[in-house]
């Protein structure tokens, strides 16, 4: 009984630390709307003073893409989350297209992620999604669901037993370049 007691005191104390060092991010939130060339907030909750001196200038990441495909988009600056602080102002760049991000900021152990967002920029209109998928930081692909495209991959692969005709169809959503390979390979 007083080992798991100890296990159970020891195990709630890790877990506040952890909780305690994440930053939650309660701005931009789902339905926020920042306008690049001016001065925008991310807020937060909690700190991650166990970052140490790293903690004073956390890198703050712009993102584009769903959550299994996100992609790069810029850099917007670095925030302080070693004390009290709970908020800095960013500029997104001019060069930032109106559309749908998100912001990952990069706290150790864990990475802290936004809700996707939009980011309107009156000079710049909102680009299209290509015709084919990226391919995203980890090979996976992907396009924003707003793209609008209806279509979807069509894998197919015929093949004969004892003289009968075997013809399959596979329709592939969602699954990028390495699902439609693994797929093919699958039906070959």
């Amino acid at each position: 009984m007083k080992f798991t007691t100890t296990l159970l005191a020891a195990a709630t104390t890790l877990a506040a630390c952890v909780s305690a060092d994440m930053l939650q991010i309660n701005n931009p939130t789902a339905g926020t709307v920042w306008t690049a060339g001016v001065s925008n907030f991310v807020g937060w909750t909690g700190n991650c003073a166990s970052m140490g001196a790293a903690a004073k200038n956390v890198t703050v990441i712009l993102n584009t893409g769903p959550s299994e495909a996100v992609r790069y988009v810029a850099t917007l600056g670095t925030l302080d989350c070693s004390g009290s602080s709970t908020r800095t102002d960013l500029t997104v760049p001019l060069t930032i297209s109106t559309g749908t991000y998100s912001i990952v900021v990069r706290t150790d152990p864990q990475l802290s992620y936004t809700n996707m967002f939009t980011i309107n920029n009156p000079s710049s209109p909102a680009t299209e999604a290509p015709s084919t998928p990226p391919t995203g930081p980890a090979g996976g692909s992907g396009t924003s669901p707003e793209s609008g495209s209806t279509s979807s991959p069509t894998v197919s692969a015929s093949g004969s037993s004892s003289g009968e005709s075997v013809k399959t169809n596979a329709i592939l959503v969602g699954l990028g370049a390495a699902g439609i390979a693994a797929a093919t390979q699958f039906l070959m």
